[in-house]
């Protein structure tokens, strides 16, 4: 432990990319939401922030990869990667029917990337 943070900490704060608070409340900023009995559906501005970065990082493979076949299956792939990651770290709770972090977030959140991604292959 250094400076009283356990890595573990770190870890966990590598799944907002080290966000500082001010900014991941504001990102927590509600557009859409919709709770029943069942389920809980919501769009908030972390939504645009994985639609952003599906389009900076199809950009980035667009220019970098010659041979892009297989491009909406690796920005699938990335993003299930990452958020993979989220849950390892127990940032994430797809399983979790009582709080925010249920698996229609998951859903919505792979939805974003996606079309950031479809954007930056159109407008190449």
């Amino acid at each position: 432990m250094m400076w009283g943070v356990t890595i573990e900490d770190i870890l966990y704060r590598s799944g907002d990319v080290f966000l500082p608070k001010e900014i991941k409340k504001w990102l927590d900023t509600p557009i859409y939401s919709r709770k029943t009995d069942t389920y809980y559906f919501y769009i908030d501005m972390w939504s645009f922030l994985h639609m952003i970065s599906g389009l900076l990082i199809g950009y980035i493979y667009l220019h970098l990869v010659k041979v892009q076949h297989k491009y909406y299956y690796t920005m699938f792939v990335t993003h299930t990667i990452w958020e993979t990651w989220q849950v390892i770290i127990g940032m994430s709770k797809p399983f979790s029917t009582t709080t925010r972090n249920n698996s229609i977030d998951v859903i919505v959140d792979t939805i974003a990337f996606l079309c950031g991604a479809y954007i930056a292959k159109i407008t190449k």
